[in-house]
C-alpha cells in the first residue's frame, strides 16, 4: 500500500495526541499513526500519521466518511 507524505504534529499533550490518533483512524482506518515522546520533554508527544493513498473511485463511494469537503 502506498502512503502519502507523513503528517507530523509536535508538542501535543497525551490526551491531545490520543484524540488526534483516534480521529485519524476513524476517518481513515488504513492509516498508520504512532505517538512518540519528545526527547527534550517526555511529557509532550509527537504524532506521526501515515495516510494511505486511496484510489479516486473509493473516495467517490457513498459510504466513504472522509474528504467530503469538495462535494456539494
Amino acid at each position: 500500500m502506498r502512503y502519502r507524505q507523513p503528517i507530523i504534529q509536535q508538542g501535543l499533550t497525551r490526551t491531545e495526541a490520543e484524540e488526534t490518533r483516534a480521529r485519524y483512524l476513524r476517518i481513515n482506518p488504513g492509516a498508520r499513526v504512532t505517538i512518540d515522546s519528545q526527547p527534550d520533554n517526555p511529557q509532550l508527544k509527537t504524532l506521526i500519521a501515515h495516510l494511505p493513498v486511496l484510489p479516486f473511485q473509493r473516495v467517490r463511494d457513498p459510504g466513504f466518511s472522509g474528504y467530503r469537503g469538495w462535494r456539494s
